[in-house]
């Protein structure tokens, strides 16, 4: 296995997309990323990141914080693991 490889369990089977979500958040944890910022880094359509978002909060996997400027507009969501999804994806390391 190569080294700083991430493993997700899930109950259900969890598209390429999804898996790569996991994997930024669980690097990226709390930091805030628009889905168009988050989807141009993982090189997917805004339109698929933001579906894949949506399953992935609906299976209880992952959890969002919506950030806001001085005037109250919503810039971007802060992402990380829900307790499910913390316990559904680790890195292991291989030395």
């Amino acid at each position: 296995m190569p080294a700083n490889t991430v493993i997700i369990y899930s109950p259900r089977r969890l598209t390429p997309t999804e898996r790569s979500i996991l994997a930024y958040v669980l690097d990226h944890e709390g930091e805030a990323c628009s889905k168009e910022e988050l989807a141009a880094t993982l090189g997917r359509s805004k339109v698929t990141v933001s579906k894949s978002i949506s399953r992935l909060r609906a299976d209880g996997l992952l959890l969002s914080e919506p950030c806001y400027d001085e005037n109250g507009a919503q810039l971007a969501n802060a992402y990380r693991l829900a307790p499910s999804g913390a316990s559904a994806v680790s890195r292991e390391s291989t030395r």
